[in-house]
């Protein structure tokens, strides 16, 4: 626990840095008992808990998360079957507490859960201020610890749990270790209870939580601590009467927010193509938890280096490479740039992704075309604009285009085949595309069924995740090493939703969940003429899972829904690139090594089969 035995030791001065007008405070040669003990200054201490979601966890690191959170599931595959640290995360070949990827995940949670430990124990020392204005700073520091424990114990299991104030706490040689049932029934739940009871509707500042976010959780960490009845990992099993119990307050959580969402300051957007457009991001109504990142590089805790999410999912990268078509989608009519416009004519910019991660068939197959269902046009990009010329304002082809796409020499230098400025350069079809039909047309195109082998294998034209790629915030002073300040939303009233359909359908009322599916499903339908609708004969396990994922894909959601519905077994057959699967290892993370070596009970902390 090398960075908690640190943090111990250095947390009174830390810069309490937020980010998106979270204020930056250095407390100085003040005392914290001076400092945190007023109103003001506790608001500012309730900031800390904030900084390493922003600096470690979701966004202005390496964002390691994303894999960890979404990889080694039936959704997401690797481009080319890396075998490195990403691959290796991400198939389960060659995966352990040495895999440099579970670093920050890890010790990002555990730092908020000590940052959180802090500013709870400081809200019996301040002075000057009600009741109520205490208890409403300190609700926001319980329900950051509910969600920091809530992820501690669903990826790492049952491990050490402390609500001590941090100075109490020296530098540990064993770690002890709480059960599944301590994290959730003493600390998790009753934090979230007390968020509920304090946090304000509405929040002066962008990315404090709000009393929905509370709601949420309370229902999520409900759904998921139900499913223990078969003891997993460091847990005693539930009996069937007590997950029933849990569910049912789930339930009434969820419900209360669906049915309350308006009074509560949030609401589904009616289309969802408007879920992650650009000018929603910064003031989304269906966001209930967000992490915010800013365009003033003062206001970041890592300055110009924020919020970097979308880049593993973007399978442009710009490499040149004539080997195909190249490690990730490369044409030279489109190349890394902030700009707006070249030459008067309007152009898309585009940062360098890093192209690690494509979706699988099974995900691009979820979207039927036959359903109009809009959430892949929504929430992948297919089409690409030219944003460089190499002849006026136009791009004639090259050769090394012409091989790196398998097209014929005949367009090279053929001003038939020119492709203006702003127009389309590249455009991957989910149709059979004969090569006459793409010899025919003047930009790149490709059938993405192409791209899939039959093992699993990736190639390298495939469609990005476009819901962090959000081309009017990039920044930094590189494009080639492009970040946004787009805020990423953790949580979402559409999830609120599918949580409530699979709790109803676990208590057996799948009338119920049919309900809450079809309002997620009409808002995706191109004519929400309801012809997306489930009944309640076709409610299952098998439907809630797909839904799942054509709503929330990409949004640090699947490795967790896999387990709660224990279902890797089943769904991991929709991407045989996860080759490393053991149901008796994989339903929890490793530990980093980096952690286990500094500790004495090593083999008890580990997980099992690491």
């Amino acid at each position: 626990m090398k960075n908690i035995i640190i943090l111990f030791a250095t947390v009174a001065a830390l810069l309490t840095l937020s980010a998106c007008s979270l204020e930056e405070y250095n407390p100085g040669s003040a005392t914290a008992d001076n400092e945190w003990t007023s109103l003001a200054g506790y608001g500012k201490k309730i900031n800390d808990c904030y900084f390493d979601f922003i600096r470690i966890v979701y966004g202005q690191a390496e964002d390691t998360f994303v894999p960890l959170s979404e990889c080694a599931t039936d959704l997401w595959g690797t481009i080319t079957d890396r075998t490195d640290g990403w691959g290796q995360v991400a198939t389960l070949v060659n995966y352990g507490g040495n895999t440099g990827m579970m670093g920050e995940p890890y010790n990002g949670f555990y730092s908020t859960l000590s940052a959180c430990n802090g500013a709870i124990a400081y809200a019996k020392k301040v002075t000057g201020a009600s009741e109520a204005e205490i208890n409403a700073l300190a609700a926001e520091a319980h329900y950051l610890r509910a969600h920091a424990l809530f992820n501690i114990v669903e990826y790492f299991g049952g491990k050490y749990l402390t609500t001590e104030e941090i100075s109490a706490v020296g530098p540990l040689k064993v770690l002890p270790m709480s059960t599944v049932n301590e994290f959730y029934e003493d600390v998790i739940f009753p934090d979230l209870e007390f968020a509920i009871k304090y946090l304000p509707v509405e929040q002066q500042v962008t990315g404090h939580v709000i009393r929905a976010a509370a709601y949420h959780l309370y229902a999520k960490a409900c759904a998921t601590y139900a499913t223990y009845t078969d003891g997993l990992g460091n847990c005693t099993a539930l009996t069937d009467a007590q997950a029933k119990e849990w569910l049912q307050k789930g339930k009434q959580a969820a419900d209360y927010l669906i049915q309350n969402a308006s009074s509560l300051g949030v609401g589904l957007y009616a289309n969802a193509s408007e879920v992650f457009a650009d000018a929603n991001n910064k003031n989304n109504k269906e966001a209930l938890f967000v992490v915010t990142h800013s365009s003033i590089s003062a206001l970041n805790p890592r300055g110009n280096y924020f919020n970097r999410i979308w880049k593993h999912m973007c399978t442009w990268n710009n490499n040149s490479s004539s080997s195909n078509i190249g490690p990730g989608l490369y044409i030279e009519c489109l190349t890394q740039s902030y700009e707006t416009s070249v030459n008067g004519i309007s152009v898309e910019p585009r940062g360098k992704g890093n192209a690690y991660y494509a979706p699988t068939k099974y995900l691009i197959d979820l979207y039927n075309e036959d359903m109009n269902d809009t959430r892949f046009d929504a929430f992948f990009r297919t089409v690409w604009t030219a944003n460089k010329a190499n002849n006026g304002n136009d791009y004639t082809w090259t050769a090394n285009d012409a091989t790196r796409w398998g097209l014929d020499a005949s367009r090279v230098g053929n001003a038939a085949y020119n492709i203006h400025l702003g127009d389309t350069c590249i455009a991957l079809q989910r149709v059979s595309i004969s090569q006459a039909e793409r010899e025919a047309v003047r930009y790149a195109t490709y059938n993405i069924y192409d791209n899939y082998g039959a093992d699993g294998y990736i190639g390298r034209v495939a469609p990005s995740l476009k819901k962090a790629d959000l081309t009017s915030m990039y920044g930094g002073s590189n494009p080639g090493k492009a970040f946004t300040w787009a805020d990423c939303i953790v949580y979402r009233l559409a999830e609120t939703y599918l949580i409530s359909a699979e709790i109803d359908w676990k208590l057996g009322d799948n009338a119920g969940a049919a309900d809450r599916l079809s309002t997620i499903r009409n808002r995706a339908q191109k004519n929400h003429d309801h012809s997306m609708d489930v009944t309640a004969s076709q409610v299952s396990k098998q439907l809630l899972l797909d839904e799942n994922a054509r709503e929330l894909c990409g949004e640090w959601n699947r490795w967790t829904t896999l387990k709660r519905f224990r279902a890797f077994e089943t769904q991991l057959v929709h991407n045989p690139q996860v080759k490393g699967f053991d149901k008796n290892t994989h339903y929890l993370r490793a530990i980093p090594i980096s952690e286990i070596n500094l500790i004495e009970n090593q083999a008890e902390y580990q997980n099992p089969g690491y």
